[in-house]
């Protein structure tokens, strides 16, 4: 078959790679579409260790062969694929909630082959935690691709009272800011902004016509005065913190309400997390700071139903499709900031 496979940092190549044999439990997939995502580019270029030649984990594929004992499958069926996989024996893997494994979860794409390639396998463990998630006739290859960053948001906002929110700020204009935007509304939340020091991507998000209320280019307006002036000086609802810079969550603190909550999506930098913040911010005002760390089934399941429903619309999010063959083009696209590019997609 052929993959992009990494030989080292910065050097991705297409080639000829061993086709793999679904061994006992395993299900052989191919490879529909699968999504570069922000972690895919710093494993890339070397910022973030893997295990395996062959990443990428927003995939979705067509059953290609079962192993021996596999049952519940076909060929022919088609799945989007679970990322993380867990223990199965921790008490956080007893209630599927295997993003928060006490042993450390293992995820496609990092400790098996990923989705860059004609094919891959889901393992037997992967198999038997129900880690290949159905995906309704309706749905296309490239839209499927999005149920894993989708699942992710979805479990990060899963506590936020959303439906009784009149205004959320989504700090960050990539796709997962905007996959916390699409749920914020889609869950009810009244008004949605992004914010973003690129006019370049608060354009290309305008002109996708995304159901967004507000636009807000913070290197050019005040995002607390913005929000002074938009809230009757009360502040809003609900802060997400979709991009890695550890100020913004202080400064998003700042423009919560009363009651407020804020969801730190984004991961910080490994280097330099820490930050110091005045603790009577939260404790007077009540405030509610959620972390987010990746999904379970049940968050693939709803955001299957979104995007199946039309509740989100995934096809607006797709701007770019490549071959196989021209990953590194598509990788060079996904990366630059003025290519008008959302979500890329390999189609091998």
């Amino acid at each position: 078959m052929k993959a992009a496979v990494i030989k080292n940092p910065g050097n991705i190549v297409v080639e000829e790679f061993i086709s793999p044999i679904p061994g006992e439990g395993e299900v052989l997939l191919k490879v529909d579409a699968c999504a570069i995502c922000g972690t895919d580019q710093r494993v890339l270029k070397g910022e973030k260790p893997v295990d395996v030649p062959i990443v990428g984990h927003e995939i979705s594929g067509t059953v290609a062969g079962l192993g021996k004992g596999v049952s519940g499958f076909k060929e022919g069926e088609r799945y989007a694929v679970q990322t993380v996989i867990g223990c199965g024996d921790c008490p956080m893997c007893a209630i599927s909630r295997e993003n928060l494994c006490e042993n450390g979860f293992k995820a496609i794409g990092y400790q098996w082959n990923g989705g860059f390639a004609e094919y891959m396998i889901m393992p037997k463990v992967g198999v038997d935690q129900g880690c290949l998630i159905p995906v309704s006739d309706k749905m296309t290859d490239e839209e499927a691709t999005i149920l894993e960053p989708l699942s992710c948001c979805i479990n990060g906002m899963r506590i936020i009272p959303l439906e009784d929110a009149q205004s959320v700020i989504v700090f960050g204009g990539g796709i997962i800011g905007v996959l916390n935007g699409l749920v914020a509304k889609a869950r009810g939340a009244k008004s949605v902004t992004i914010i973003d020091v690129s006019q370049d991507r608060l354009e290309l998000l305008a002109s996708l016509n995304l159901p967004f209320d507000h636009y807000v280019n913070s290197a050019t307006t005040s995002p607390e005065e913005w929000v002074k002036e938009n809230t009757n000086g009360r502040g809003v609802d609900v802060v997400v913190v979709a991009a890695s810079v550890k100020s913004l969550v202080k400064q998003g603190m700042d423009l919560l309400a009363r009651d407020g909550h804020l969801s730190i999506f984004a991961g910080m930098p490994k280097s330099d997390p820490t930050d110091v913040l005045d603790l009577n911010l939260i404790h007077y005002p009540e405030l509610h700071i959620h972390g987010a760390n990746s999904s379970v089934k049940r968050d693939y399941i709803e955001a299957e139903q979104m995007i199946s429903s039309g509740l989100i619309d995934a096809s607006a999010l797709v701007t770019h499709v490549f071959s196989l063959d021209e990953f590194n083009e598509a990788v060079n696209i996904q990366s630059n900031p003025k290519s008008g590019a959302l979500k890329v997609i390999i189609r091998p």
